[in-house]
This record gives structure tokens, C-alpha cells and sequence, in this order.
């Protein structure tokens, strides 16, 4: 396999317009959230084909403050990360253009679409959850001309699977066949055009450097402040992935599953691959090199990898081909109907959902989970287990609870909206098989603190984390908030 020929599988049509060259001044990559300059198969199926077509490349990053959940905590990882990705392509010899929307300007579709105009093709995110795809399909909706969405977010492209692989064995056996073809792949393209520099029919924001008081004015939720300690820029992202490999996955079989360990328990990539600020790739290709040069153990380095490119490529791949992947009528039919049939079994206390999102419950251990998601705006996966399994107990009916626990998954999480996330969350709600038959739950399998109070540590940490203040109090307007719309059904 060529890197020309793994761009192209990579690489779908959402038109079917021709691609143009003649009388066209270039090739429009609209970036929305594979947000790294290198390594990123969006840029690079772009520069392929404007050095095809004999055109150059323009980037554009945008961002709108009217998706679900903008907060100034989501705005700021994206700008910092936007602010190294502009630094990066102009690295690249490409054009690069940042459109950041504020109240009562042009919808992004229209900005990117007046940009198309003098396009002989767009090329956008295939990312197959949230709003990435809703914005990627109406621009193709817009345009007649060629729209091609390219996967930047999958080690193995979700193409290279032409049929629903249903069970996460036979998708790991298939997956397995092609990782190291594609992993050992170098899909860089270096631009053959001059950089354009003429007119853009859109003017480019220059980021301050106080990202706060751009933010104050993109009218996004306040209330929700940025996470300590995170930072979107890629430089971060580099760092901590260099610290985990060294650190982390030499004995990340061993610690994954004890949160007291923090940041020497799991790598804690998570948000920079959700926004697709590191790629999976190259995640794959440190961990293989250290377990060449001797310093990962085998094992550790198996579970690790398992871990990236098994359970993170199957949730993407099982999105792409079910359509309520994040909904409640998506989850298991048998799985629905038991929680159902239980939906009026008296539930030990309700809990509001301002109550919930700010660890106030009667659990340690659930609010010791819920406090890293609202303070540190991540949750290690080992709690995330426990945590998305209470709210059966706690909220008034099945789908209310599954709505709530997205809503808190994606509000807070700096790693949520995500695939693999809502793939976490249906574990909670019948992924899996039927267990013994109790109350609320049905045959949904539970799970108790038992386990995780017996590691080392566990119990000491989960008094202190419980016993952490919230340091401010995020709004909410209505409970239900109209948000859980987006998780009940697809409408």
C-alpha cells in the first residue's frame, strides 16, 4: 500500500460533484477538529490533491460558540490548540485562515461556503459523532461542487471496514490484519504550489494573547471555567504523551485501574485525541518504538495498544454504522425493555441534575468521579465504570438517566462527545449481556465500589477527592435542560 492509496481509502465523497481545476485558486481544507498541522491525513489528502490538480492548499479552522455545550472551558482548549495548529501549517507552506464566530455574525456554514466558491473541491473532518459530521454533511448539503470528508481520528480508516462488524472480537481480528500497513505508513505530502496569497472571503482572527477576554465575548457558557493543569496546545500534548510513554506504559497493565495513582496510572491522552490534537498513529508508533528499544514490557505494551487501537477504533467504527450510537432508542432493544418494565421501581433518592453535576450525592465514591469531571474536566476510565452505572438509581426513568449522563459526560469532559466516551456510557446501560434480574436495573449489570476501595491508596483518595469544593456553579436553566433532546431519540 501507497501513502496515495491509504489517503485514498481515508477518503469519502458527500457529493457527487466533480472536482474542478481550471479557473479554481485552490483546494479548501476546513479543519473543525483534527487539530494538529503534522501528522494529519486531512491536510494531507488536501496538499495530494492540490499538487494533482496543480493548486494550492488554504486551511481554515472554525470555530462557532453555538455548538452544544460551548463553555469557556471547551473554548480554550480548542483556541490553544488552534494557536499551534496556525504556527504549524504556515510551517507547512500553506495558507491558514482562523474564523471565530461571534454573536449576530455569519453562520459558519455560510463563511466556509463563501470560501468554497473559488474552490475546486473542500475536504473536511470524518468524524462520525456530535456536531463535526451534522456541519460537514450540510455543508455538502450547500455546495454544488466536491465535498470529500477524510478520517483523521482512526489509526485504521473506518473505510477500510465496507460491513458493521458487530462484536468487538471479530472487529479486533479484522482490525488487527491491517495495523501494521497502515501504521508503518508515512502519508506526509508536501505542497507542490506556491502558498496562496491572494484574497480570502473571510478574515482571519488573530488570536490576543488573552485568550479569556476573547472568549468573554464569543457569548459561550462562563460558568463552566477552564481545567487546571490542560492545555489544548500541541507542545502539551507532546509532552505528556513523551512523560506517559515513559512513565505510564511501562506499567500501565498494572495501574490503569487505580485512579489514587493520578497521573502515573494512565497515560491521559484522552483530550488531545478527542479534539484530534495528537493522532492515534502516532500514539501507536512512540509506544512500539520504546517497547523496541526495551523499555516497555510486552504485556504492558499489548493492553496499552489494545486499549488505543481495539476498544477506541471499534466504538468509532460501531458509530459510524449505528446510527444511536449517543441515543437511548440505540442502545440494546433487550436492554431498553428491561429498564422499562422497571422504569416505575422506587428509586433510593433523586438527585437534581445541579445536584449531580456538582458531586453533591450521598456516594464518595461517585462524587470523588463526578468532581473530576467537573474540576479537572477529565475522569480516569476505571471510575467512569462506576460513575455512569448510578444514575439508573438516582433519576426519575431509564432515559432520563442515560440522558444525564451524557449531559455530564459532555458538558464537563474535555474527552467528551466523543466515541469512545458514549461507548463507556452504553456499557453502563446494557452493553454486554443480561445479568440477574433486581430492581431499577432490571437484567442491566450494576457495579459497586467494592473492588476499587481495595486498591492501594483508593480509599484515602476518594475521601479527599469527595470532600473537594466545586469552585463555581455552573448554570443550569432547566432540569430536564433541553439538552437531553440530543440523547432520548433521533428524531
Amino acid at each position: 500500500m501507497t501513502a496515495a492509496d491509504a489517503l485514498d481509502l481515508r477518503t469519502r465523497k458527500l457529493t457527487d460533484r466533480y472536482i474542478i481545476s481550471r479557473g479554481r485558486d485552490y483546494v479548501l481544507c476546513w479543519i473543525m477538529q483534527a487539530l494538529r498541522a503534522d501528522e494529519n491525513p486531512l491536510i494531507d489528502a488536501a496538499v495530494a490533491l492540490g499538487n494533482e490538480r496543480g493548486l494550492p492548499v488554504v486551511v481554515v479552522h472554525t470555530l462557532d460558540h453555538t455548538y452544544p455545550y460551548a463553555s469557556h472551558r471547551l473554548h480554550r482548549f480548542i483556541l490553544e490548540a488552534s494557536r499551534e495548529l496556525e504556527e504549524g501549517v504556515g510551517a507547512r507552506g500553506l495558507r491558514f485562515v482562523r474564523v471565530v464566530r461571534q454573536p449576530g455574525e455569519p453562520l459558519t456554514i455560510e463563511t466556509v461556503a463563501a470560501l468554497a466558491e473559488r474552490a475546486g473541491a473542500v475536504l473536511v473532518d470524518d468524524v462520525p459523532t456530535f456536531v463535526t459530521h451534522e456541519y460537514a454533511d450540510r455543508l455538502a448539503e450547500a455546495l454544488d461542487r466536491a465535498v470529500l470528508a477524510v478520517d483523521a481520528c482512526c489509526a485504521v480508516p473506518m473505510n477500510a471496514f465496507d460491513t458493521h462488524l458487530k462484536t468487538t472480537k471479530a472487529f479486533r481480528a479484522a482490525h488487527t490484519k491491517l495495523r501494521d500497513d497502515h501504521l508503518a505508513l508515512d502519508l506526509g505530502q508536501q505542497p507542490e504550489a506556491e502558498r496562496y496569497d491572494g484574497d480570502l472571503d473571510a478574515e482571519h482572527a488573530a488570536l490576543p494573547d488573552d485568550l479569556d477576554e476573547l472568549i468573554r465575548s464569543c457569548s459561550v457558557d462562563l460558568s463552566v471555567p477552564p481545567a487546571p493543569g490542560w492545555s489544548g496546545a500541541r507542545s502539551a500534548a507532546l509532552d505528556r504523551l513523551a512523560t506517559a510513554v515513559a512513565e505510564v506504559v511501562p506499567r500501565y497493565k498494572w495501574t490503569r485501574n487505580n485512579p489514587a495513582l493520578g497521573e502515573e496510572a494512565t497515560a491521559q491522552i484522552s483530550p488531545w485525541m478527542h479534539f484530534g490534537v495528537l493522532s492515534p498513529r502516532e500514539v501507536a508508533a512512540a509506544v512500539l518504538e520504546a517497547e523496541a528499544a526495551g523499555d516497555v514490557h510486552p504485556a504492558a505494551r499489548w493492553k496499552f495498544l489494545d486499549e488505543l487501537l481495539t476498544w477506541r477504533e471499534v466504538y468509532h467504527h460501531r458509530c459510524r454504522w449505528e446510527s444511536g450510537w449517543h441515543h437511548w432508542d440505540g442502545l440494546p432493544a433487550w436492554a431498553r425493555e428491561t429498564l422499562t418494565d422497571h422504569a416505575d421501581d422506587r428509586r433510593p433518592h433523586l438527585y437534581s441534575l445541579d445536584e449531580l453535576a456538582h458531586g453533591e450525592t450521598d456516594d464518595e465514591v461517585w462524587n470523588a468521579a463526578q468532581k473530576q469531571f467537573a474540576v479537572d474536566g477529565w475522569m480516569n476510565n476505571n471510575l467512569r465504570m462506576y460513575w455512569g452505572r448510578q444514575l439508573l438509581k438516582w433519576r426519575p426513568d431509564p432515559a432520563d438517566a442515560f440522558a444525564a449522563t451524557c449531559y455530564l459526560n459532555d458538558r464537563f469532559s474535555l474527552d467528551g462527545r466523543d466515541a469512545s466516551t458514549y461507548g463507556g456510557i452504553r456499557s453502563g446501560f446494557g452493553e454486554g449481556r443480561p445479568w440477574k434480574e433486581r430492581a431499577v436495573y432490571g437484567t442491566v449489570a450494576g457495579k459497586t465500589s467494592g473492588a476499587l476501595r481495595k486498591r492501594d491508596g483508593v480509599p484515602e483518595w476518594l475521601a479527599e477527592q469527595a470532600a473537594r469544593d466545586v469552585p463555581f456553579r455552573a448554570e443550569i436553566a432547566s432540569d430536564p435542560p433541553p439538552e437531553f433532546d440530543r440523547y432520548r431519540d433521533r428524531g
